[in-house]
């Protein structure tokens, strides 16, 4: 007979550990070893906000969702945010003009354009630092966002070098 002694006494079962994608697994080394970037996403569809902030809290993202690029800028801050993801198609400003918004403000952001259109203009692609299919799998953004924390981060490496003090030996 299985008993479980935790029935009836008031203590809570641990809970079993979630069960992460495939697709986590084929990652570099550094998405497993380093914290979880925090997101800043922005798509005029609630729908498929609320899908890719399900998902990538899923997998230990912290996601700020919005569908306004008003209140993407509002909450904008040169630490607030590891990565910007950015829908080209929306109604209040393109994609590309709030990437270029972003980079003024902040020049070392990653910005992602993340796009389910198949035109997105010159101009447009010079203020990101990628361009992502919507319909592409979602491993290639992980990837991509994988790939541009790790540029940012040798970039912040050489922009502070380190000091040396003489030896006494010479």
């Amino acid at each position: 007979m299985n008993h479980d002694p935790s029935i009836g006494t008031g203590i809570a079962r641990p809970s079993p550990a979630p069960v992460l994608p495939a697709f986590r697994t084929a990652l570099p080394i550094s998405a497993h070893t380093q914290p979880f970037p925090r997101l800043l996403w922005v798509d005029d569809s609630w729908m498929l906000l609320s899908l890719y902030q399900s998902v990538f809290e899923s997998l230990g993202f912290e996601v700020l969702a919005t569908s306004s690029s008003a209140e993407a800028l509002d909450h904008l801050s040169p630490h607030a945010v590891d990565v910007a993801i950015l829908d080209y198609d929306m109604p209040e400003m393109d994609g590309g003009t709030l990437a270029s918004i972003i980079k003024d403000r902040c020049p070392a952001l990653p910005v992602i354009l993340y796009s389910g259109s198949d035109s997105i203009p010159p101009n447009a692609c010079q203020w990101v630092d990628a361009v992502c299919a919507k319909a592409a799998p979602r491993a290639e953004l992980l990837a991509t966002i994988d790939r541009l924390l790790q540029n940012a981060s040798h970039r912040q490496e050489n922009d502070h070098p380190r000091n040396f003090a003489p030896s006494s030996n010479h």
